[in-house]
């Protein structure tokens, strides 16, 4: 064999070794991820029933879980955030007087989320608009490719939100059914 036959052949050798290596390395990374989430799913799920709260949603992120709850008599509502790295945090809400719908906030610089349950006639709730003096966005929550309607909703914003803030539920042809100022 010549010694550019003999090149190739080492090079091609190299080649299915470095693609195999990195598809060990690759795959044992996913299994240690998927063995965090886990493990986080459980202590999320130890102190959702140590706190006696009933979750309403779950949503994955990258490197969070956000719940939104209530607990066993309507009274709060709440978001408990568990980072991939065990850490939490919670927001809640007294919301013992009835209202149109109730709301939760939760901001530390890096993430922001609203949460919402709607109280009354969610079913003609089809969208959410969150304003500020500097900023609106418009969130659809039951359209009309749903089947039925939600009675609670998440919203993860992109900005962080100012005391001047508008939380308003608008109907099918975006008249306000009701709002609020936090």
């Amino acid at each position: 064999m010549s010694t550019r036959g003999l090149l190739f052949l080492l090079l091609g050798m190299l080649t299915i070794i470095t693609i195999s290596v990195t598809a060990g390395i690759q795959s044992y990374y996913e299994e240690q991820r998927q063995q965090v989430a886990e493990q986080v799913d459980r202590k999320l799920n130890e102190l959702m029933l140590d706190q006696h709260w009933n979750g309403y949603e779950h949503h994955k992120f990258k490197d969070s879980t956000v719940v939104l709850f209530t607990n066993a008599d309507d009274t709060i509502l709440g978001m408990v955030i568990m980072k991939t790295n065990g850490d939490f945090s919670t927001s809640t809400r007294d919301t013992a007087e009835k209202t149109p719908f109730d709301w939760t906030h939760f901001g530390n610089g890096t993430d922001e989320y609203i949460g919402l349950r709607f109280n009354e006639r969610p079913e003609d709730v089809v969208y959410v608009r969150v304003s500020t003096s500097d900023w609106s966005k418009t969130y659809p929550v039951n359209t009309s490719r749903d089947e039925g309607y939600v009675r609670t909703y998440l919203i993860t914003l992109e900005e962080s939100l100012h005391f001047d803030s508008t939380l308003e539920t608008l109907d099918r042809n975006q008249q306000v059914l009701h709002s609020e100022a936090f």
